[in-house]
């Protein structure tokens, strides 16, 4: 009786039925491999997320120490590692008009341990000027501003030139040479698009800063200077009277000079606007738990006064500007530039 029944029985090594079913174990198997493989992922993602950041953090500024997106960044950042509860290790990486601390910056992981205070003229021009630097005007996902300031014209406090009416009808006539932080600077872009789209003989020449470029203007190198009213270099002077503003790149009066005419109000249409901001920003796959850290800690640290004061009024924006509104200003920069740096 053993034997016949186990005669009956059939080999499931060797029957169909045998084949299937090892077939499905060993698919299930896999299956059940596979999702414990990205529960476990999903797993560590959430627990690096929740406790970001778990490390110090390091944030590359692309322009020299002193300038005013190097100072201003300095005044947020004890903040910023108080909201956080994380060291920041801030390294000014410059040179290539930002391109080289962009470039390291596009290149890190985006996992919000390297982030980056740029702005932009140095997030947008060197990509669509030069090409080849190793980011691109959407390779930052901003998480909030930190300052801005329009581009302004000014002149000596002895120019001949006490109005913006008279300079540009002194250069529909002479040469004027105008001095500019740099070619491919936001004044630099700026001048470029007012020479080229107007009737006027201005000779754009370029020094390295805006320091450098109201030294050169105070020093009787240039006729005029066409840079940013940052609160750094600029403002201060214009305010003591030492220069004198005749006119802003932008299409409404700027808070920190609400009397100087804008070029809109002057006749000067179909320019890109000339105001200079800059910002905060991670790598643009960020997770977004980290993103909404980060913009927390941007939104608190912009809205205390202190530090609003530090940066300068007129220079920090009055109420916090959150990085989807710098993504949008940073789009129509890179569209309004790009005429004419191609």
């Amino acid at each position: 009786m053993r034997a016949a029944l186990a005669g009956s029985v059939p080999d499931l090594s060797t029957t169909t039925k045998g084949t299937q079913m090892r077939t499905l174990i060993t698919t299930t198997g896999v299956l059940a491999a596979m999702v414990a493989l990205v529960s476990c992922g999903q797993t560590q993602n959430s627990a690096s997320t929740d406790d970001y950041p778990d490390r110090p953090i390091d944030l590359i500024i692309p322009v020299p120490a002193g300038s005013s997106t190097d100072v201003s960044t300095r005044f947020v950042v004890p903040c910023i590692e108080e909201e956080l509860d994380a060291t920041i290790v801030v390294e000014n990486r410059d040179g290539g008009g930002g391109a080289v601390g962009n470039g390291l910056f596009a290149q890190a992981e985006a996992d919000g341990y390297t982030l980056v205070s740029t702005s932009v003229g140095n997030a947008v021009v060197p990509p669509i000027a030069e090409g080849g630097v190793g980011y691109e005007p959407d390779s930052f996902l901003p998480v909030g501003m930190i300052g801005q300031a329009p581009v302004v014209l000014v002149v000596a406090a002895d120019s001949p030139y006490t109005s913006a009416e008279e300079f540009f009808a002194g250069a529909a006539s002479e040469r004027l040479v105008v001095g500019i932080p740099g070619p491919t600077s936001v004044p630099g872009i700026s001048i470029t698009a007012l020479t080229s789209t107007q009737d006027l003989q201005l000779e754009a020449v370029p020094f390295t800063g805006n320091g450098n470029t109201i030294q050169a203007l105070l020093g009787g190198e240039v006729d005029a200077a066409y840079l940013s009213a940052d609160g750094g270099v600029t403002l201060p002077r214009i305010q003591s009277g030492e220069v004198v503003a005749l006119a802003t790149a932008v299409d409404e009066p700027a808070p920190s000079l609400p009397d100087v005419p804008t070029l809109v109000s002057l006749g000067f249409d179909g320019l890109p606007l000339g105001d200079s901001f800059w910002f905060l920003a991670t790598q643009v796959d960020t997770p977004e738990p980290i993103v909404t850290t980060l913009e927390g800690a941007m939104e608190t640290c912009m809205s205390n006064g202190d530090i609003q004061a530090q940066i300068g009024e007129g220079v920090a924006p009055p109420e916090f500007i959150p990085g989807s509104d710098v993504q949008e200003m940073l789009e129509t920069a890179a569209r309004g530039y790009e005429e004419f740096l191609q």
